[in-house]
C-alpha cells in the first residue's frame, strides 16, 4: 500500500470542528456506545480519534503515512495512534469492540478484501464494524454508461499531455480494474463501488450486514450535480448551498443511492447456526464462527 493522501497540518482543526455536523456522528452513537474499546483504521489527522476520545470512546487510530502520525501526535500527543498498514495491522485477533473505516478500503487496486479480512480479524465476535466506500450510484452509473466523465475531462487531458509530453492512460480501459474507478483519466486512486458490489464484497469477508446507508447527500450534488461550482460550494470543510440544491436533494434523496457520494455498512462479527441432519434422520445445531 502506497501513500494516498498528503494531509495539512493546518487543516487539523478544521476538520475537527467538521465532526459534530458530521452525519455519521449520529450512526456511530447509535451502535457504539461510550466506552468502547474502538480501532479506527486510516485515521488520517485523528479528526474523529479526538473527537471519540473526548465524549468518552477508549479510541485507537491506525495510520499509514508516517508523517502524518507526526502531525498528529505534534498536535494531540495525548492520543493513542499509530503508523501500521490497514490490510496487516499490529493488533490481535478479537481485540477491539468496534472498528471504523472512513473511505479507506476502496484505495487497494486489487480489491478490498485485504483490509476488509483484518478488520474482521481484530473485531471482537459480536462487535460492529462501521465501513464506508464511495457510491457508484444512479446518478454515476448514468453518467458511466454515457462516457461522460472521460469526454469532460478530455480537454484537460490533451493540454496536459502537451505541457507534460505523458499521455494519461483512460483507466476504464484497464482490465486489471474490478470496480468503476476514480478518476476516469490517469492513475488508479479508488474505486467507486454499486451498492450490491460494496455489500458483497462486506460478506465475502466474512461479516453480516446489520445496515447499509447512503451517506453525503449534497457531497453528491457538488460533485456530479455542480455545474462550474454554482449549487454547491466547499471551503473549510463545510458546503454552502441554496435553495435550488437543497430542494434537488431533497427529491433525489426519495430513492436511495442515487445521488449519494457516500455509501456505509454497519457490519457485525457473529458466529451463525447451522443445522444438519445426518443419515438417520437426526438434526444437529452448532455454532460457527463466519471465518
Amino acid at each position: 500500500m502506497s501513500v494516498i493522501f498528503e494531509w495539512k497540518e493546518d487543516e487539523i482543526k478544521v476538520l475537527l470542528e467538521s465532526c459534530q455536523r458530521d452525519e455519521s456522528l449520529s450512526i456511530i452513537e447509535r451502535h457504539f456506545p461510550p466506552g468502547s474499546r474502538l480501532l479506527e483504521a486510516g485515521c488520517g489527522l485523528g479528526r474523529w480519534v479526538r473527537f471519540l476520545n473526548d465524549r468518552g470512546y477508549r479510541i485507537t487510530g491506525l495510520e499509514y503515512n508516517a508523517d502524518t502520525v507526526s502531525m498528529v501526535k505534534k498536535t494531540w500527543p495525548d492520543l493513542d495512534v499509530i503508523q501500521g498498514d490497514c490490510e496487516a495491522s499490529p493488533f490481535q485477533d478479537n481485540q477491539f469492540d468496534g472498528v471504523l473505516s472512513f473511505g479507506v478500503v476502496e484505495h487497494w487496486i486489487e480489491g478490498p478484501q485485504k483490509p476488509l479480512c483484518d478488520l474482521f480479524r481484530i473485531l471482537k465476535w459480536g462487535g460492529k464494524a462501521y465501513i464506508s466506500v464511495p457510491c457508484h450510484n444512479s446518478l454515476r452509473s448514468l453518467k458511466r454508461f454515457f462516457w461522460w466523465d472521460e469526454l469532460v475531462n478530455f480537454p484537460r487531458v490533451i493540454a496536459g499531455t502537451l505541457l507534460h509530453r505523458t499521455f494519461k492512460p483512460l483507466t476504464r480501459l484497464n482490465r486489471r480494474y474490478l470496480f468503476p474507478v476514480y478518476p476516469s483519466w490517469g492513475n488508479f486512486f479508488e474505486y467507486r463501488m454499486s451498492p450490491e458490489d460494496f455489500r458483497r464484497e462486506v460478506e465475502a469477508a466474512g461479516f453480516h450486514v446489520a445496515e447499509h446507508l447512503p451517506l453525503g447527500h449534497i457531497d453528491g450534488i457538488y460533485h456530479d450535480l455542480n455545474p462550474f461550482g454554482l449549487l454547491v460550494g466547499f471551503t473549510d470543510w463545510r458546503f454552502q448551498y441554496g435553495r435550488i440544491a437543497t430542494a434537488l436533494n431533497h427529491l433525489l434523496s426519495r430513492r436511495p443511492f442515487t445521488h449519494s457520494h457516500m455509501q456505509t455498512i454497519i457490519a457485525v462479527k457473529r458466529r451463525h447456526e447451522e443445522r444438519r441432519v445426518d443419515g438417520r434422520g437426526f438434526e444437529t445445531h452448532f455454532i460457527r464462527g463466519v471465518r
